[in-house]
């Protein structure tokens, strides 16, 4: 059965929304298979060999319907410190992107601008910098133009191409750690949003325990070798620990100290990503 979610508005969002980019582990399934919390078959989609991974221009467009929001406050403005850890700055790569997507729904020219950059610098770290410069002067360009619907396009062709070159070069633990870094940056920022203006309907975009199964499921698959160290400890702890938090109550809400503590562990796996 397909789960019913509160007012009509929610139910639209919900066709369209998930936290910036999102992996699912299982391939495409016929119309037999039962439906997972959130649809993903609603979504226009990459396919990456067995990894579906919706497309951030389409879901945060989407977010436009939630009204006004003061999306600035959002932004998470930190300096990247590189150490040569490549599977770090692939995780970073994807959180940039995701910070791209929330300077755009705030209208910041400067900081759209600065992320643009921030795109290519990362992309140079990750061997990729010939196939992005493309994107990142038109990401730059299009802040300066305040053609906002063109940053979200380059924003995501910057993140496809990555990913995809990625996949080319064999190197698909670092592109599924691009778009885990895309989905941990976005549910800070809805989380964080949700908890700032709390109300039980925008709570339900944070109901993903299906989805968040498949994250799960995809990190744990990951080699050892792409995952070493403390950082990636506390990816896959946070993982773990978000997943039972991630489900509605008996009201249909996430409850708000639930979003609260959800907010917290994000942001606080957020820091650990960016600290060197």
């Amino acid at each position: 059965m397909t789960p019913q979610f509160g007012s009509p508005a929610i139910q639209r969002l919900l066709t369209v929304f998930v936290p910036v980019v999102a992996l699912c582990l299982t391939p495409v399934h016929g119309q037999d298979s039962p439906p997972p919390t959130i649809d993903l078959s609603s979504f226009k989609v990459d396919v990456v060999d067995e990894v579906i991974i919706p497309i951030p221009q389409e879901i945060f467009a989407s977010l436009d319907k939630l009204g006004d929001q003061n999306w600035g406050r959002h932004l998470w403005k930190r300096e990247v410190q590189l150490d040569g850890n490549r599977s770090r700055t692939a995780l970073i790569f994807g959180l940039v992107i995701s910070d791209g997507f929330i300077a755009v729904q705030a209208e910041n020219r400067d900081e759209v601008k600065r992320i643009g950059r921030e795109v290519l610098d990362l992309a140079g770290a990750l061997g990729v910098r010939t196939e992005v410069e493309g994107h990142a002067q038109a990401i730059i360009d299009g802040a300066e133009n305040s053609d906002w619907p063109a940053v979200r396009r380059e924003l995501d062709r910057a993140r496809q191409t990555v990913i995809s070159t990625m996949k080319e070069l064999r190197d698909d633990a670092l592109a599924d750690l691009v778009s885990i870094g895309g989905w941990l940056g976005g549910t800070r920022a809805l989380a964080s949003l949700v908890a700032d203006n709390y109300s039980a309907d925008a709570s339900e975009l944070l109901h993903q325990p299906d989805l968040l199964v498949q994250i799960s499921r995809r990190y744990a698959s990951l080699p050892a070798k792409a995952k070493r160290g403390e950082l990636f400890t506390k990816v896959g702890n946070t993982l773990t620990a978000l997943q039972p938090l991630m489900r509605v109550n008996g009201d249909g809400a996430v409850a708000r100290p639930t979003v609260v503590e959800i907010s917290k562990l994000s942001t606080d796996l957020t820091d650990a990503v960016y600290e060197k």
